[in-house]
C-alpha cells in the first residue's frame, strides 16, 4: 500500500500536470510555467542548511554547481548528478533539494551539471557536457573510485550515456551509479509506453503530447543510437548500477530491460520496482516513499564506496 500523500500527489498530477503536457505546444510557455513552480514550490523543497556554490569549470559551455546537505564534514566522495527535464527543461531548486538530501544521507557532496538544453543545443551537446564534467572532476584530483554518477528521468539516461562514453574514452570508471525513473530508450518501443498510458499520473505518451520533446532533442539522429538511447549500449565494464522505478510509469520497461542487459553482460544492475508512485517521486520530500527511496540508494552507495 502506498501512502495517502502519494495518492494525493498522483491525483494532483493527473488533473493538473498531465493534461497541460497534452495541451501545451509552445516550449517557452512550458518553461515559464515550470520556472514559476520551481521558484515557489521547488524553492521550499530545498532543506535548510543546504550549501550551493557555482562550480567554475574553465571553457565549459554549461553551468554547474556544488551542493551538499549542510554537514560540517563530508567525505572525499562526490556525486556527479544529471537532473531530469526531458532534455528541454530545468528545475534547479527541486533538483537541488533532492541532491542535498542525497548528499546528507551519504555524507558526500555533489556536482550538479546543468547541461545545455535542446532545441537550442540538441543532441549530442548534453553528452559532451557530461564527459567534460567527469574529466574535470578527475583533473581536480578526484579518483574515479570516489565518484558516483546519478540522475533522474532524462538525466538518468544521460548518466548511463556518460558511463558508456567514459568506457569508450578508456577513462577509469566511477565507483557506482544511481538512476531514478531513467529515460533509456528514445525509440518509444517498450510496451510500458502504452500499457501504462493511463496509470502514469505525470507523463502522457509521446503521441498524446502537443509537443514531442524527442523530436526537438534528437533531430535527425537515430533514436536507437546507443549514445542517445543507452539501453542499446555495450555494458561491459560498467560499474554497479542501482535503479528505482514505479510500476505505474511509462518508463517502467526501460529499467526492467536494464536488469536483463546486466545479466547478459554480467554487470551488477539492481532494479527496485515500487508500487503506484509518480515519475521521480524522490523529488517530493513530503512523500514517505521519497525518504525511503533515498535511504535505500544511500545504502547502495555506501556499500560500494566503503
Amino acid at each position: 500500500m502506498g501512502s495517502w500523500q502519494a495518492d494525493l500527489l498522483n491525483l494532483q498530477l493527473s488533473v493538473g500536470v498531465k493534461p497541460a503536457l497534452k495541451r501545451l505546444k509552445n516550449i517557452n510557455t512550458i518553461r515559464n510555467l515550470l520556472h514559476l513552480s520551481d521558484s515557489s514550490v521547488g524553492r521550499a523543497s530545498v532543506p535548510w542548511g543546504t550549501a550551493r556554490e557555482t562550480a567554475d569549470i574553465p571553457q565549459a559551455e554549461f553551468e554547474a554547481e556544488w551542493i551538499n546537505g549542510g554537514k560540517q564534514r563530508v567525505k572525499k566522495q562526490v556525486i556527479l548528478y544529471f537532473p531530469g527535464g526531458a532534455f528541454l527543461f530545468r528545475t534547479p531548486y527541486m533538483h537541488a533539494g533532492l541532491v542535498s538530501r542525497l548528499t546528507k544521507l551519504t555524507d558526500t557532496h555533489a556536482l550538479m551539471v546543468h547541461y545545455r538544453l535542446a532545441p537550442e543545443h540538441p543532441f549530442p551537446a548534453c553528452l559532451e557536457d557530461g564527459l567534460v564534467a567527469y574529466n574535470w572532476l578527475l583533473e581536480q584530483g578526484f579518483n574515479a573510485d570516489d565518484i558516483i554518477v546519478a540522475g533522474d528521468s532524462a538525466g538518468g539516461g544521460l548518466a548511463l550515456s556518460t558511463l558508456l562514453a567514459i568506457s569508450d574514452s578508456k577513462l577509469p570508471m566511477p565507483k557506482c551509479a544511481y538512476l531514478m525513473s531513467p529515460l533509456l530508450d528514445l525509440s518509444d518501443s517498450a510496451p510500458s509506453r502504452w500499457k501504462n498510458a493511463a496509470s502514469d499520473s505525470s507523463l502522457p505518451t509521446p503521441h498524446q503530447r502537443a509537443f514531442n520533446p524527442r523530436l526537438a532533442y534528437l533531430g535527425e539522429f537515430d533514436p536507437r543510437d546507443p549514445r542517445a538511447s543507452p539501453i542499446y549500449g555495450d555494458f561491459n565494464g560498467l560499474p554497479p548500477i542501482y535503479l528505482q522505478v514505479s510500476d505505474s510509469e511509462l518508463l517502467l520497461d526501460d529499467s526492467v530491460r536494464m536488469a536483463r542487459r546486466g545479466h547478459i553482460y554480467q554487470t551488477e544492475i539492481v532494479v527496485d520496482v515500487w508500487h503506484k508512485l509518480p515519475h521521480v517521486w524522490q523529488l517530493f520530500p513530503f512523500l514517505p516513499e521519497s525518504e525511503q527511496a533515498l535511504q535505500k540508494a544511500a545504502d547502495f552507495i555506501l556499500r560500494h564506496t566503503h
